[in-house]
């Protein structure tokens, strides 16, 4: 169990690897024409969102900050939704964040610190 708590943050290194690269390079997903300053507008923010979750799982996350801890309950979130409105394989992200973020729940020592 230490094991899978020591390296449960790969989890999330993995989604932020993810959103970047559908964010980066958009797929053909999107109806046609595609709207140029729409695919730079989306481009950006998950180059920006995936900066933002990088930076805190290598970060607060590791440390096992409770605050951290609580932020990536988005994940789930995320991939729940998206996997009701666009694919359904999203949904086993979702359960991998659960699994994720259960078996690494910072101990009392650490919502002391945050």
């Amino acid at each position: 169990m230490a094991a899978v708590r020591r390296y449960a943050w790969l989890v999330f290194v993995l989604f932020c690897a993810l959103v970047f690269l559908f964010g980066v390079f958009p797929g053909g997903w999107f109806e046609e024409p595609v709207d140029r300053h729409d695919t730079l507008l989306m481009s950006t923010f998950a180059a920006g969102m995936a900066a933002f979750g990088l930076a805190i799982t290598l970060t607060a996350y590791r440390r096992g900050e409770r605050w951290a801890w609580l932020a990536f309950w988005f994940w789930p979130v995320f991939f729940v939704v998206h996997g009701f409105a666009f694919f359904v394989g999203d949904f086993v992200f979702a359960a991998l964040a659960i699994a994720a973020l259960l078996l690494a729940r910072p101990d009392a020592s650490a919502a002391n610190r945050s």
